[in-house]
């Protein structure tokens, strides 16, 4: 029997005001498969994590939906094995906002807007898809994303609604590597000859 929603979003509210690190799970198939960070902020629909992977680095941040949060763990052994191993690496936990946003602010949305404002990459997983871009425009009801294409080269814009997302992923590994080939495009289109210097 499923955890009535409101019990999780108050769980998540402690764990938030502690900064406690935490294992959430979110897939009732997989009773292994969860996700283990800091928990940041909560609002009614959707909680922003600090992740870290198993190894006790960080992997940047992402937003899920309450909805989707089917059990919560804290002070357990393995959440107590990542402290050590965050400290082996020396990794420091940096929240994603300075100043969080109150909580009757929609999270997903000042989320979003802060990564506008950041120019950051972002990724949006909506059920099997996952897109990856930047925030060119986002509001209550949708988001705008200028995609990258498989080689890290911006194309279309992509429109969005902000209730179709499950996660918004933040400077995981996954948008890290679309900044390296961005970098990496920009530096091919320098060493390019222009038009000019072709015809000479």
């Amino acid at each position: 029997m499923a955890i009535p929603n409101g019990y999780m979003v108050y769980l998540l509210r402690i764990l938030a005001a502690q900064g406690a690190l935490a294992s959430i799970y979110t897939d009732p198939n997989d009773p292994d498969g969860f996700c283990a960070g800091f928990v940041e902020a909560v609002d009614g629909k959707h909680v922003l994590m600090c992740d870290l992977t198993p190894w006790g680095q960080i992997d940047g941040w992402r937003v899920r939906r309450n909805s989707d949060v089917i059990q919560i763990l804290s002070g357990e052994e393995y959440e107590q094995r990542l402290g050590m191993l965050m400290a082996h690496h020396k990794q420091h936990h940096r929240p994603f906002f300075t100043d969080y946003p109150a909580e009757d602010t929609d999270l997903l949305l000042s989320v979003l807007l802060e990564c506008k404002a950041r120019n950051e990459i972002v990724s949006v997983i909506i059920g099997n898809e996952m897109i990856t871009g930047r925030v060119t425009e986002a509001n209550g009801l949708r988001v705008k994303i200028r995609i990258f294409d498989f080689f890290g080269r911006e194309a279309e814009i992509e429109t969005v609604t902000l209730r179709e997302i499950e996660i918004l992923e933040i400077d995981t590994q996954e948008e890290k590597m679309y900044g390296i080939l961005e970098e990496m495009e920009r530096q091919r289109m320098q060493l390019l000859p222009s038009n000019e210097e072709a015809n000479d």
